[in-house]
């Protein structure tokens, strides 16, 4: 049933109005996004809400609140990430290290170094070897310290470390690390390391010895309609609405998972890609939906052959 669009004499709990949250949404986007989305981008995307679950003025100001709270990692922001995630690394593994008194820290982490050799998490082609040349750069690694096959661990190496950008259920990661590790020694060490984990990532590899490392690990309070949301924490009664929203409108979009992969409600994503875990109605393109974000799904198949004629 259809509800009627909140008062226009606002209270503290009220959203902004749509004229204030574009000028917010436009400041934002040539600040931080680099440009890379226009007014008459955000207005096509508003054009998918179409008052099927509350008034069409209701729906496009709860749309525009969920994209006032999109978090959006350019390009200079993922290197940043990068050189995080590097120090995080030798920060975990130093610790490790048995405390010696006169230690050369510079020492211990050259040999740390010398001791461990990086890979992509995933397959060829996707996020994780984006998100590793990247790392290469910014962290002054040679090419030695990387291997070009998992399975081609040097003997002397005891420590090997995957990349990539985020694991957050833990579902898509699990299967792969587990086959591409099963032939290791017990002794050597395997990391995820990553800009983004969960606590259920985390527990759920912890379990097949493989080690999260990760820049920012994200709670409830990173979920969109979680009751902890900072989405809505000064606006909660709008938060079931919305919730409402994003669920009937991503039911059309991802029926098995309409608020993103494994219920993720997440609102971020990169300027390369926007993770499946974040809300459909951000990315989707089935049927007539018109996105706002872009995402590159995975192609299992051949892919692309139908589309070979341009390149002839």
């Amino acid at each position: 049933m259809k509800t009627g669009f909140p008062s226009s004499n606002q209270s503290p709990g009220d959203l902004p109005t749509e004229a204030e949250m574009f000028q917010q949404i436009m400041v934002t986007v040539e600040a931080s996004w680099q440009n890379r989305l226009s007014y008459t981008q955000i207005e096509q995307w508003l054009l998918n809400f179409r008052g099927d679950v509350f008034d069409v003025g209701y729906e496009r100001q709860l749309a525009l609140w969920l994209l006032c709270n999109f978090v959006y990692y350019n390009d200079r922001e993922v290197r940043h990430l990068c050189r995080t995630a590097f120090r995080e690394f030798l920060h975990f593994t130093l610790n490790s290290l048995p405390l010696e008194p006169g230690r050369d820290w510079e020492e211990a982490a050259n040999g740390v170094l010398e001791n461990t050799r990086f890979y992509h998490s995933g397959r060829a082609g996707e996020s994780g070897g984006y998100v590793l040349y990247f790392f290469r750069q910014e962290n002054n690694l040679g090419v030695r310290n990387f291997l070009t096959q998992p399975d081609k661990l040097p003997a002397t190496v005891d420590t090997i470390v995957f990349v990539d950008d985020v694991v957050l259920s833990g579902e898509q990661a699990e299967p792969y690390l587990n086959r591409v590790t099963s032939a290791y020694d017990a002794n050597k060490r395997k990391i995820l390391l990553t800009f983004f984990s969960t606590n259920e990532a985390e527990h759920l590899l912890n379990k097949n010895d493989i080690t999260v490392i990760s820049c920012i690990k994200l709670d409830e309070r990173c979920r969109c309609f979680s009751n902890e949301s900072n989405v809505f924490v000064n606006h909660p009664s709008h938060r079931d609405k919305c919730k409402e929203l994003a669920e009937a409108y991503g039911s059309k979009l991802k029926p098995d998972h309409p608020l993103g992969y494994s219920d993720g409600q997440y609102a971020f994503g990169f300027h390369y890609n926007t993770p499946d875990n974040t809300l459909p109605l951000f990315w989707s393109e089935r049927g007539n939906w018109i996105p706002v974000m872009k995402r590159y799904d995975k192609i299992y198949g051949k892919g692309g052959l139908n589309e070979l004629g341009r390149f002839i």
